[in-house]
């Protein structure tokens, strides 16, 4: 097998589950609610040091966790998969616990446990395809569960 990631494909069927239960749970679970991310800047390019703040909403920290999760789980995944030996697995590995680091530090603050999430997901995607799968993607199925209060509002009214 080559070492070139360009000449080896990505197996659907093998990395697409992970990546759709992760998207399902930031964008069907993901919350709008504020967050504020501080840091210190040490004056990097020309840049004076300083505090800084990112606003941001805890259902983007949650896209973030999930994102470094899944990417440390593909770069893992590819190491056997591409034949990586050495140095060039080396350099996937350590990336990927860099990855699981950062994810960490952030599912921390906020409360969130990837593992605990993607388990519930997953058992809530098993109770709901169980003979009644409709083929419909995550987004679907948001504007979906979105419409229903409105649908059976309109029967009460009736």
């Amino acid at each position: 097998m080559s070492r070139n990631p360009q000449d080896a494909p990505l197996p659907a069927a093998k990395f697409e589950p992970a990546a759709t239960a992760t998207v399902e749970l930031t964008e069907i679970d993901g919350m709008e609610q504020g967050a504020i991310l501080r840091f210190t800047d040490a004056g990097r390019s020309g840049r004076p040091s300083g505090d800084r703040e990112l606003r941001t909403c805890y259902g983007d920290l949650y896209a973030v966790v999930n994102a470094l999760r899944d990417y440390a789980n593909m770069l893992e995944s590819v190491i056997p998969e591409w034949g990586l030996t050495g140095y060039h697995a080396a350099v996937y590995e350590l990336h990927a616990a860099r990855c699981r680091k950062i994810a960490g530090k952030y599912a921390a603050a906020i409360g969130y446990d990837y593992d605990k999430a993607m388990e519930q997901c997953l058992k809530r995607r098993a109770r709901d395809s169980s003979g009644n799968d409709t083929g419909l993607d995550g987004l679907e199925a948001l504007a979906r569960k979105r419409r229903k209060p409105d649908a059976s509002n309109q029967r009460k009214g009736s």
